[in-house]
């Protein structure tokens, strides 16, 4: 018969592991059946908790001890998981803010990823941003983030909230600027075309420039993205990368 605390020591290892997948970028997506997340969590669980010296846990006197090393567990795998999104979610609504500067961004349709609006330009960046990832190897970040996580955190240890929640706030902040980041010189490209066909049309009046406002507004952003998408999106992957690395 298995004893009860290594039972729950690989329940609370299971946890951990379905808070990461939950919420970390590709696994989280609505596109990846339900099954297929249940038993690669079950799968990797499996592999940490062998990994990691088949941790036994005592198992508390009350239910409400239960829940709570429930909770601290699915909160340590979910903070991961959503920290590494968060920066690549930046670079899908940095292009869609960009897109709507640009005027193109007014016809948008429902991501069926992550269920919420998305426009042309944010999907080209966020799904860039997401294969640089996965090329820099985000995947194997992430595996090695839960053996090292269960090392310096075992299943059951003292979770310090407080850190965590800092930690977390710093970490939006930070996707939030990433996003300012990726949507300026789009911005800055179609303002600039606006500015300069006005000037022209001051010039000549006669011409009738304004007609060409739509136009002038998409070559120019769509010149800039073709100059700054790579690298903005190389700045968002490694970000996703350094989550999983300084965890």
């Amino acid at each position: 018969m298995v004893p009860l605390p290594l039972i729950l020591g690989f329940f609370l290892v299971l946890t951990r592991i379905a808070g990461l997948i939950g919420t970390a970028p590709v696994l989280s997506s609505r596109s990846v059946p339900m099954r297929v997340k249940t038993a690669l969590a079950f799968a990797v669980s499996l592999l940490a908790f062998s990994a990691s010296g088949l941790p036994q846990i005592a198992v508390p006197e009350n239910f409400g001890g239960l829940i709570g090393l429930v909770l601290s567990e699915a909160v340590v795998g979910a903070a991961a998981g959503l920290s590494s999104r968060l920066v690549l979610d930046a670079a899908q609504f940095g292009g869609q803010s960009a897109g709507a500067a640009m005027g193109i961004g007014f016809g948008q349709t429902i991501n069926p990823n992550s269920g919420a609006d998305s426009s042309t330009i944010g999907d080209i960046y966020g799904a860039l941003a997401l294969a640089v990832a996965l090329g820099l190897g985000i995947h194997t970040e992430a595996l090695a983030w839960i053996v090292r996580s269960l090392k310096e955190v075992p299943p059951g240890g003292t979770v310090d909230v407080m850190t965590l929640s800092s930690a977390m706030i710093r970490q939006v902040i930070f996707a939030v600027t990433l996003a300012i980041r990726i949507a300026y010189p789009l911005f800055a490209a179609s303002l600039f075309g606006y500015a300069l066909l006005g000037l022209l049309g001051k010039a000549s009046p006669q011409l009738s420039l304004s007609n060409l406002g739509f136009g002038v507004s998409i070559l120019c952003g769509g010149g800039a993205l073709y100059l700054v998408a790579p690298e903005g999106a190389r700045i968002c992957a490694q970000a996703a990368l350094v989550v999983f690395s300084r965890s």
